[in-house]
Formats: structure tokens, C-alpha cells, sequence
């Protein structure tokens, strides 16, 4: 079945950055052609109309900065690459969750890096020469002011403390901030369960099931909420948890 191409949305003040992009997003046939705005105020209110896929937001702009403009995103949660040519802006737009980020002058090549990021995101990672069919799923967990790649299949167990994340791996236990919704979306739904409000498990760390605890690899234990006890039982009746 084929897939529709990923809306996208470009925001940036200086012609010559439009035009750049408009080019490179008109290269690659899974991006569809995208919608231009020459201020981040211009757009202000628009991504809810338009839900793109993807923002390719300039961060140096006058009266509302690209980061500014983060903030203010409600419903609609688009992935973003920041564009700019000031390399210290990029920590501040991984706080909010930015894809990718592109220092000016942009070459092409660096440009599809930065797409193919955006869509393992989206639709999930294509087979490549550099990702075989099968590979794990490698997240990039901020703590504190690191970055640390976790692969997926390392990961036990996740629980959720508000707006962050103790997420236990076989090696750690990682404080990261993240909701628990963004990060079920990141892990294969085949290989995790949600089995509490709080609680996302590996079902190949899952040792044991008494009654409505789950008994884990690392012997740490986990409750099974009431809203979805059936859930997990529907999967241990055909054996595949």
C-alpha cells in the first residue's frame, strides 16, 4: 500500500533559506510540497489548521524566536528540525523535543540525514545498508544535560513520575523527562505492554504473573492496573506475552 508523503511546514525570515529548503524538500518524493511562512507570528495558530508532519523552523526570527514558537504548541505536536546558523541554540531545542537540528549553510546531504530521522519517528526506520530488517530501536534519553542511547531491547521497564520517566534497563535505571504517552509511541507496541497508568514493561522481562503483579527479570515487581488486567490476560490466553 503506498504511504502518503509527509506534510511540512517552513518557517524562516531570510528568502535564501526558503528557497534552499523548498528545493530539498522538492528533491525527496516522500515529502509533500510544503507551506512557506516568513515569520513565526505568520504561522502563529496555523499548525493546528494544517497538521504537518514536519516543521523546519528557523530559530533566529524577529519578534517571536523559533524557540518561542515551540512553546507555543498546543494540540498538534509536529516533529521539528531547527535550521540556524548559531550551533548554541542546539541544546535548548532538544529540550522540546526537536528532531534534528541543521546548522546554516545546509547541504543536502546533512538535510536527508535529518528527514530520515524524522521519519524513524513517524513511520518507523526504513531497511537500509545501515539499519537491517529486524535491527533494535536505538532512543536518545536526555538526563540532566546527556544524551544517552539506549537500544530498546535493553530497556526492562518504564515508570512514569509525572512529567518524568525512571526508565530501568539492564544496566541502569535513567531519569528522563518525557511522558509516558511520547514514550509508547517510541517503543515497538509488539514487544511493550502498558500495563498500569504508570507502568510501560518489555514483555521478554516478564518472568512470572501472580495474580495482578508481574514478577520481572531483575525481580523488581510491577502491578497490573484494573483498566488493563484484560488486556493482559487476552495475551496470555493465546500465549504469545
Amino acid at each position: 500500500m503506498a504511504v502518503a508523503p509527509l506534510s511540512c511546514v517552513i518557517i524562516d525570515d531570510e528568502p535564501l533559506a526558503q528557497d534552499l529548503l523548498r528545493k530539498y524538500v522538492g528533491r525527496l518524493p516522500f515529502l509533500a510540497a510544503p507551506t512557506v511562512f516568513d515569520s513565526a507570528v505568520e504561522a502563529l495558530g496555523r499548525l493546528d489548521q494544517l497538521r504537518p508532519d514536519l516543521v523546519l523552523l528557523d530559530v533566529n526570527m524577529p519578534q517571536l524566536s523559533g524557540i518561542d514558537f515551540l512553546k507555543t504548541f498546543t494540540r498538534h505536536q509536529p516533529a521539528v528540525v531547527l535550521t540556524t546558523a548559531y550551533a548554541e541554540y542546539a541544546v535548548q531545542g532538544f529540550d522540546y523535543d526537536a528532531v534534528d537540528f541543521l546548522l546554516k549553510p545546509i547541504s543536502f546531504e546533512r538535510f536527508v540525514k535529518a528527514i530520515t530521522k524524522v521519519q524513524a519517528r513517524l513511520v518507523g526506520p526504513a531497511p537500509g545498508p545501515a539499519e537491517e530488517p529486524g535491527a533494535p530501536r536505538v532512543l536518545l534519553l536526555k538526563e540532566n544535560k546527556k544524551f544517552i542511547r539506549v537500544p530498546a531491547a535493553d530497556i526492562l521497564f518504564v515508570e512514569g513520575m509525572r512529567d518524568y520517566l525512571k526508565v530501568y534497563t539492564k544496566a541502569r535505571v535513567i531519569l528522563t523527562h518525557m511522558t509516558m504517552t511520547k514514550m509508547e509511541s517510541l517503543l515497538d507496541e509488539t514487544a511493550f505492554l502498558r500495563v498500569n497508568r504508570s507502568y510501560l514493561v518489555h514483555k521478554a522481562a516478564i518472568a512470572a504473573i501472580h495474580g495482578n503483579t508481574l514478577e520481572l527479570v531483575n525481580n523488581m515487581e510491577v502491578p497490573i492496573g484494573i483498566n488493563y488486567r484484560e488486556a493482559v490476560r487476552l495475551l496470555t490466553d493465546k500465549g504469545v506475552l
